[in-house]
């Protein structure tokens, strides 16, 4: 009997063996099935979450290039329209910008985002819909006038609130829930995002050109129809996109914010900041950010992006908009007045943003080998050489120094177009270490505040260009701004300091931000 029972549990032993060996192997085998799938799932999140995205942008950047030549259109002899209309549309973000956080923060994730595109397109058609009845009347006076230009001007303010609450909504707070925690694959993200803003700004005015100077007998028409129609029809597939990122993204699926309360959100932040700084930042008495007065409203909204650990290099990241080191209409006229042809002002500036495209593609890879903090560090430093190297020939000409006028025009423009590769790098560096170390309640109110704080400095910038509008003092105009962009790298350079030491950040960032 025992020469029997040995080999029958032999054999026993080694059946369970097998057993357990193929139960192991099919758990495996499922495992691994789940992670392709998943990972499938966030691939084609992502690919819609871009689609949706440049849909929106497309729309919006046609407009905001187009509504100031409308303005021109209808006052030729006049900029007074054009410059209102910018200090309008600043001053609204400005002022706004942390309700329209407060309330992406306070929403499901779908719905938020779902009302920003519908403010944001709403608003381009009305504004569109009242420039168009303006071009058709030879009316340019009277009670009648005066009302459509200042809804059409109105309206094109409403739908820049409507933008930056679908990029605080998509590409802050969707993008960061989408990443899940994975440093590498938010940079990624966060890369091609810009790369659509960039393009779109560089794309949609060239076909809204186009459509301009081919457009038949009354090509302002034709132009404003189209992009009637553009923000009319893409709304529905904006929201589509958004919804089947959803289906294919658990975590997107998930409203798992604070839903319903931005007081929630914000006290969420505010705890996660250091003690002294979250004291300030929470309401008191149950108060919310979305339900106290404006003025209580804002003053806490500040109080709670002062509070964050990465608030430094948020405000490094404002400063940089203190400039007039930028391709736009300051800029563009002081070098036509110094005699450079429009050919290769448009060059020049479609340089500059391929430049900006260049700094999208490197920082993933630079995010990857150097670490965030470090990435942010050399873009910013970057910039601040590069306007260094276009500013100093005018200035050393404004001084007395004998310097050729094509060596101060052709450095000023080089160093700009070369600028923006270092702009744009510090933009996704310091954007992503606000995504990164601000509670996932209170992004978009943070965000929101980024928002504001950076049309603030705009604006700054715009009312020195009007203070000093002589083309020979814009040279210490240039100089200003490279004290903004000096100062911002050295705001920048203490709190990565400060960072690397452990002292400034007060919440988990992950290794990959405060790396080597």
């Amino acid at each position: 009997m025992d020469a029997v029972t040995g080999p029958q549990s032999d054999g026993d032993a080694e059946e369970e063996l097998g057993l357990l060996h193929n139960g192991s192997t099919r758990e495996a085998l499922e495992l691994e099935a789940d992670s392709s799938e998943a990972l499938s799932g966030r691939r084609a999140a992502r690919l819609a979450l871009q689609a949706s995205h440049f849909l929106s942008t497309w729309g919006q950047r046609g407009w905001e290039f187009a509504i100031g030549l409308i303005m021109l259109e209808l006052h030729p002899t006049s900029l007074a329209f054009v410059a209102l209309w910018g200090l309008l549309d600043a001053a609204v973000s400005v002022a706004c910008g942390a309700a329209v956080g407060s309330y992406v923060d306070s929403r499901p994730r779908l719905a938020a985002a779902s009302n920003m595109y519908i403010l944001q397109n709403s608003a381009v058609a009305v504004s569109a819909a009242t420039a168009l009845a303006l071009l058709h009347s030879s009316v340019r006076g009277g009670a009648a006038y005066w009302a459509g230009l200042a809804a059409t001007m109105v309206a094109g303010a409403v739908s820049t609130l409507g933008a930056l609450g679908s990029t605080l909504s998509v590409e802050r707070e969707w993008t960061k829930t989408l990443c899940a925690g994975d440093s590498a694959a938010l940079a990624s993200l966060n890369a091609a995002m810009k790369r659509i803003d960039l393009t779109c700004l560089i794309a949609s005015p060239i076909m809204v050109g186009l459509i301009m100077q081919y457009g038949g007998g009354r090509p302002m028409v034709g132009a404003t129809l189209a992009l009637l129609a553009w923000n009319l029809l893409s709304w529905l597939p904006e929201v589509a996109l958004l919804r089947y990122a959803q289906r294919r993204s658990p975590a997107l699926a998930r409203n798992d914010r604070h839903v319903g309360s931005g007081s929630k959100g914000a006290a969420a932040a505010a705890e996660a900041a250091p003690a002294e700084a979250g004291a300030a930042a929470t309401p008191s008495g149950g108060d919310s950010l979305s339900s106290s007065g404006p003025l209580r409203r804002q003053a806490r909204a500040w109080a709670l992006y002062a509070s964050q650990p990465a608030a430094a290099a948020a405000t490094a990241l404002a400063l940089v908009y203190l400039t007039v080191m930028s391709w736009g209409t300051l800029m563009t006229a002081y070098l036509k007045a110094l005699g450079m042809p429009e050919t290769e002002l448009a060059m020049y500036r479609g340089l500059g943003a391929l430049s900006g495209i260049a700094a999208t593609l490197a920082f993933p890879p630079l995010h990857r080998r150097m670490g965030l903090v470090a990435c942010g560090a050399l873009s910013i430093w970057a910039q601040l050489a590069c306007v260094l190297v276009a500013v100093a020939p005018a200035a050393a000409a404004a001084l007395g120094a004998a310097v050729p006028r094509a060596v101060q025009l052709y450095c000023l423009v080089w160093g700009l177009v070369l600028s923006r590769c270092g702009l744009w790098g510090f933009d996704l560096a310091a954007n992503m270490l606000i995504q990164e170390t601000t509670a996932h309640a209170a992004l978009g109110s943070v965000s929101g505040m980024q928002g504001s704080l950076q049309s603030l400095f705009q604006m700054v910038a715009y009312a020195a260009g009007v203070a000093a509008p002589a083309t020979d003092t814009f040279v210490w105009l240039m100089a200003g701004s490279c004290g903004a962009v000096a100062l911002a790298a050295a705001l920048y350079t203490g709190w990565a300091v400060r960072a690397r030491c452990g002292a400034a950040l007060g919440v988990a960032t992950g290794p990959s931000a405060i790396d080597a």
